[in-house]
Protein backbone atom coordinates (compact mmCIF):
# COMPACT_ATOMS: atom_id res chain seq x y z
CA UNK A 1 0.00 0.00 0.00
CA UNK A 2 2.70 2.16 0.80
CA UNK A 3 4.53 1.70 -2.42
CA UNK A 4 1.16 2.76 -4.05
CA UNK A 5 0.83 5.77 -2.17
CA UNK A 6 4.57 6.75 -2.84
CA UNK A 7 3.81 6.29 -6.90
CA UNK A 8 0.49 8.79 -7.03
CA UNK A 9 2.85 10.87 -5.00
CA UNK A 10 5.75 10.95 -7.83
CA UNK A 11 3.19 11.18 -10.39
CA UNK A 12 1.18 14.28 -9.66
CA UNK A 13 4.40 16.35 -8.32
CA UNK A 14 6.49 15.65 -11.12
CA UNK A 15 3.05 17.05 -13.45
CA UNK A 16 3.47 20.18 -11.10
CA UNK A 17 6.72 20.82 -12.42
CA UNK A 18 6.13 20.06 -15.72
CA UNK A 19 6.66 23.15 -18.63
CA UNK A 20 3.47 24.59 -20.05
CA UNK A 21 4.08 25.73 -23.01
CA UNK A 22 1.77 29.14 -22.90
CA UNK A 23 3.56 30.53 -19.85
CA UNK A 24 7.22 29.28 -20.89
CA UNK A 25 6.03 31.86 -24.25
CA UNK A 26 4.19 34.25 -21.65
CA UNK A 27 8.07 34.35 -20.23
CA UNK A 28 9.80 34.43 -23.31
CA UNK A 29 7.67 37.70 -24.46
CA UNK A 30 8.65 39.59 -21.26
CA UNK A 31 11.87 39.30 -21.77
CA UNK A 32 12.51 36.34 -18.69
CA UNK A 33 14.60 34.52 -20.91
CA UNK A 34 16.48 32.34 -18.22
CA UNK A 35 12.91 31.16 -17.42
CA UNK A 36 12.07 30.58 -20.70
CA UNK A 37 14.83 28.16 -21.48
CA UNK A 38 14.29 26.23 -18.66
CA UNK A 39 10.33 25.55 -20.22
CA UNK A 40 11.82 25.45 -23.61
CA UNK A 41 14.05 22.94 -23.07
CA UNK A 42 12.08 20.96 -21.29
CA UNK A 43 9.27 20.97 -24.11
CA UNK A 44 11.95 20.79 -26.80
CA UNK A 45 12.84 17.63 -25.76
CA UNK A 46 9.97 16.30 -25.42
CA UNK A 47 9.38 17.25 -29.14
CA UNK A 48 7.09 20.35 -29.04
CA UNK A 49 8.06 21.73 -32.23
CA UNK A 50 7.20 25.40 -31.57
CA UNK A 51 9.59 24.60 -28.48
CA UNK A 52 12.07 23.77 -30.73
CA UNK A 53 11.88 26.79 -32.80
CA UNK A 54 12.52 28.81 -29.61
CA UNK A 55 15.04 26.89 -28.69
CA UNK A 56 16.92 27.62 -31.33
CA UNK A 57 16.08 31.40 -31.38
CA UNK A 58 17.53 31.70 -27.95
CA UNK A 59 20.89 30.07 -28.58
CA UNK A 60 21.23 31.92 -31.74
CA UNK A 61 20.59 35.41 -29.75
CA UNK A 62 22.25 34.50 -27.07
CA UNK A 63 19.51 35.23 -24.44
CA UNK A 64 18.97 33.02 -21.47
CA UNK A 65 21.86 30.83 -22.51
CA UNK A 66 25.56 31.27 -23.97
CA UNK A 67 25.25 32.61 -28.01
CA UNK A 68 25.89 28.74 -29.92
CA UNK A 69 25.05 29.26 -33.26
CA UNK A 70 25.63 25.17 -33.68
CA UNK A 71 23.53 24.03 -31.09
CA UNK A 72 20.70 26.83 -32.65
CA UNK A 73 21.33 25.31 -35.91
CA UNK A 74 20.71 21.84 -34.38
CA UNK A 75 17.19 22.84 -32.24
CA UNK A 76 16.11 24.37 -35.68
CA UNK A 77 16.43 21.44 -37.54
CA UNK A 78 14.72 19.47 -35.21
CA UNK A 79 11.93 21.99 -35.56
CA UNK A 80 12.66 22.11 -39.25
CA UNK A 81 12.06 18.17 -39.22
CA UNK A 82 8.68 18.75 -37.84
CA UNK A 83 7.68 20.87 -40.48
CA UNK A 84 8.11 24.75 -39.17
CA UNK A 85 8.23 26.89 -41.28
CA UNK A 86 10.24 29.62 -39.73
CA UNK A 87 12.52 27.05 -38.67
CA UNK A 88 13.15 25.65 -42.36
CA UNK A 89 13.91 29.50 -43.39
CA UNK A 90 16.25 29.87 -40.41
CA UNK A 91 18.53 26.61 -41.70
CA UNK A 92 18.23 28.25 -44.84
CA UNK A 93 20.03 31.27 -43.53
CA UNK A 94 22.31 29.85 -41.88
CA UNK A 95 23.48 28.23 -45.26
CA UNK A 96 23.13 31.14 -47.27
CA UNK A 97 25.21 33.38 -45.09
CA UNK A 98 27.55 30.40 -44.25
CA UNK A 99 26.76 30.74 -40.38
CA UNK A 100 28.27 27.11 -38.73
CA UNK A 101 28.23 25.86 -41.86
CA UNK A 102 29.59 26.08 -45.11
CA UNK A 103 28.11 28.79 -47.42
CA UNK A 104 26.10 26.94 -49.63
CA UNK A 105 23.18 28.86 -51.88
CA UNK A 106 22.49 26.08 -53.43
CA UNK A 107 21.52 24.08 -49.84
CA UNK A 108 19.68 27.21 -48.95
CA UNK A 109 17.51 27.67 -52.22
CA UNK A 110 16.52 24.01 -51.66
CA UNK A 111 15.45 24.88 -47.62
CA UNK A 112 13.63 28.13 -48.62
CA UNK A 113 11.70 26.30 -51.36
CA UNK A 114 10.14 23.74 -48.78
CA UNK A 115 9.08 26.90 -46.38
CA UNK A 116 8.33 28.57 -49.38
CA UNK A 117 6.36 25.12 -50.29
CA UNK A 118 4.21 26.04 -46.99
CA UNK A 119 3.36 29.56 -47.96
CA UNK A 120 5.88 31.13 -45.53
CA UNK A 121 6.20 34.45 -47.52
CA UNK A 122 9.77 35.92 -46.57
CA UNK A 123 11.39 31.98 -47.90
CA UNK A 124 9.44 32.48 -51.33
CA UNK A 125 10.89 36.21 -51.71
CA UNK A 126 14.47 35.41 -50.36
CA UNK A 127 14.56 32.37 -52.83
CA UNK A 128 12.89 34.46 -55.90
CA UNK A 129 16.17 36.89 -55.26
CA UNK A 130 18.39 33.80 -55.42
CA UNK A 131 17.16 32.89 -58.71
CA UNK A 132 16.81 36.26 -59.95
CA UNK A 133 20.44 37.36 -59.16
CA UNK A 134 21.71 34.17 -59.69
CA UNK A 135 24.45 34.80 -56.81
CA UNK A 136 26.02 31.33 -56.07
CA UNK A 137 23.34 29.42 -57.92
CA UNK A 138 21.82 29.13 -61.51
CA UNK A 139 20.10 32.17 -62.73
CA UNK A 140 16.33 31.12 -63.39
CA UNK A 141 14.59 33.91 -64.04
CA UNK A 142 11.07 31.89 -64.36
CA UNK A 143 11.47 30.42 -60.92
CA UNK A 144 11.99 33.65 -59.62
CA UNK A 145 8.59 35.10 -60.96
CA UNK A 146 6.79 31.78 -60.01
CA UNK A 147 8.07 32.61 -56.23
CA UNK A 148 7.19 36.68 -56.49
CA UNK A 149 4.16 35.89 -57.71
CA UNK A 150 3.03 33.33 -55.10
CA UNK A 151 4.74 35.95 -52.44
CA UNK A 152 2.54 38.20 -54.24
CA UNK A 153 -0.76 36.61 -54.51
CA UNK A 154 -0.44 36.17 -51.12
CA UNK A 155 0.01 39.75 -50.07
CA UNK A 156 3.92 40.88 -49.95
CA UNK A 157 3.79 44.39 -50.62
CA UNK A 158 7.74 43.90 -51.80
CA UNK A 159 6.73 40.88 -54.03
CA UNK A 160 3.83 42.86 -56.25
CA UNK A 161 5.90 45.61 -56.63
CA UNK A 162 8.67 43.00 -57.96
CA UNK A 163 5.83 41.83 -60.25
CA UNK A 164 5.03 45.33 -61.15
CA UNK A 165 8.87 45.76 -62.05
CA UNK A 166 8.85 42.75 -64.22
CA UNK A 167 5.97 43.55 -66.41
CA UNK A 168 7.32 47.33 -66.69
CA UNK A 169 10.49 45.95 -67.83
CA UNK A 170 9.59 42.90 -69.44
CA UNK A 171 11.72 40.51 -67.92
CA UNK A 172 10.05 36.49 -67.72
CA UNK A 173 6.51 37.87 -69.04
CA UNK A 174 5.54 39.96 -72.18
CA UNK A 175 5.92 43.86 -70.95
CA UNK A 176 2.89 44.78 -69.98
CA UNK A 177 2.49 48.41 -68.64
CA UNK A 178 -1.26 48.30 -67.85
CA UNK A 179 -0.15 45.60 -65.58
CA UNK A 180 2.39 46.96 -63.98
CA UNK A 181 0.52 49.56 -62.80
CA UNK A 182 -2.32 47.23 -61.30
CA UNK A 183 0.61 45.28 -59.49
CA UNK A 184 2.60 48.81 -58.44
CA UNK A 185 -0.88 49.93 -57.32
CA UNK A 186 -1.68 46.87 -54.93
CA UNK A 187 2.25 47.24 -53.47
CA UNK A 188 1.46 51.04 -53.29
CA UNK A 189 -1.21 50.89 -51.13
CA UNK A 190 0.03 48.64 -48.87
CA UNK A 191 2.76 51.24 -48.31
CA UNK A 192 5.63 50.17 -50.73
CA UNK A 193 7.78 53.25 -51.11
CA UNK A 194 9.32 52.17 -54.38
CA UNK A 195 5.92 50.85 -55.89
CA UNK A 196 4.36 54.33 -54.67
CA UNK A 197 7.39 56.00 -56.54
CA UNK A 198 7.00 54.00 -59.35
CA UNK A 199 3.20 54.84 -59.59
CA UNK A 200 4.17 58.33 -59.92
CA UNK A 201 6.17 57.79 -62.54
CA UNK A 202 3.62 55.52 -64.46
CA UNK A 203 0.96 58.61 -64.31
CA UNK A 204 3.26 61.05 -65.23
CA UNK A 205 4.91 59.63 -68.59
CA UNK A 206 0.90 58.35 -68.64
CA UNK A 207 2.32 54.36 -68.99
CA UNK A 208 -0.34 52.12 -68.31
CA UNK A 209 -2.72 54.76 -67.00
CA UNK A 210 -3.75 57.58 -68.36
CA UNK A 211 -1.21 60.52 -67.90
CA UNK A 212 -2.19 62.47 -64.25
CA UNK A 213 0.36 65.04 -62.82
CA UNK A 214 -1.84 65.32 -60.50
CA UNK A 215 -2.35 61.65 -59.40
CA UNK A 216 1.43 61.49 -60.06
CA UNK A 217 1.88 63.85 -57.15
CA UNK A 218 0.01 62.30 -54.82
CA UNK A 219 1.85 59.26 -54.94
CA UNK A 220 5.39 60.91 -55.44
CA UNK A 221 4.24 62.32 -51.96
CA UNK A 222 3.15 59.34 -49.95
CA UNK A 223 7.02 57.73 -51.18
CA UNK A 224 7.99 60.97 -49.56
CA UNK A 225 6.58 60.67 -46.79
CA UNK A 226 8.26 57.74 -46.34
CA UNK A 227 11.94 59.54 -47.11
CA UNK A 228 12.29 58.25 -50.37
CA UNK A 229 15.03 60.19 -52.27
CA UNK A 230 14.53 59.86 -55.72
CA UNK A 231 10.13 60.63 -54.85
CA UNK A 232 11.90 64.09 -53.43
CA UNK A 233 12.88 65.05 -57.10
CA UNK A 234 9.96 63.41 -58.93
CA UNK A 235 7.59 65.85 -56.66
CA UNK A 236 9.77 69.02 -57.66
CA UNK A 237 9.71 68.43 -61.00
CA UNK A 238 5.71 67.79 -60.86
CA UNK A 239 5.83 71.35 -58.40
CA UNK A 240 7.39 72.92 -61.49
CA UNK A 241 4.94 71.71 -63.74
CA UNK A 242 1.65 72.58 -62.14
CA UNK A 243 -0.13 76.20 -61.58
CA UNK A 244 -1.01 77.80 -58.56
CA UNK A 245 -4.92 75.70 -58.82
CA UNK A 246 -3.63 72.57 -59.91
CA UNK A 247 -1.15 72.65 -56.87
CA UNK A 248 -3.82 73.61 -54.72
CA UNK A 249 -5.79 70.26 -56.03
CA UNK A 250 -2.76 68.22 -55.82
CA UNK A 251 -1.77 68.79 -52.03
CA UNK A 252 -5.05 68.08 -51.39
CA UNK A 253 -5.36 64.35 -52.95
CA UNK A 254 -1.40 64.21 -51.69
CA UNK A 255 -3.06 64.56 -48.11
CA UNK A 256 -6.07 62.24 -48.20
CA UNK A 257 -3.64 59.44 -49.57
CA UNK A 258 -1.53 60.16 -46.78
CA UNK A 259 -4.66 59.57 -44.76
CA UNK A 260 -6.44 56.79 -46.61
CA UNK A 261 -2.66 55.05 -47.34
CA UNK A 262 0.18 53.33 -45.55
CA UNK A 263 3.48 55.06 -44.82
CA UNK A 264 6.30 52.70 -45.34
CA UNK A 265 9.05 54.12 -42.75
Amino acid sequence: MRYVIFSIYLSVTTSLYAADYDSTYESYQDGDYATAFTGFEQLANQGNMKAQFYMGTLYREGNGVEQDYAASLEWYKKAAEQGEPKAIHNVAMFYHNGIVVERNFDTAAEWYEQAAAKDYIPSMTNVARLYYSGEGIKQDKDRALHWWRRAADLGSKGAQHNMGLMYYIGQGVDQDYIKAAEWYRKAAEKGSKEAQNSLGAMYFDGKGVEKDLIEAYAWFSLAVEADFEQAKLNKAVIEANLDEFEMSQARLKADDYIAKFTIDK
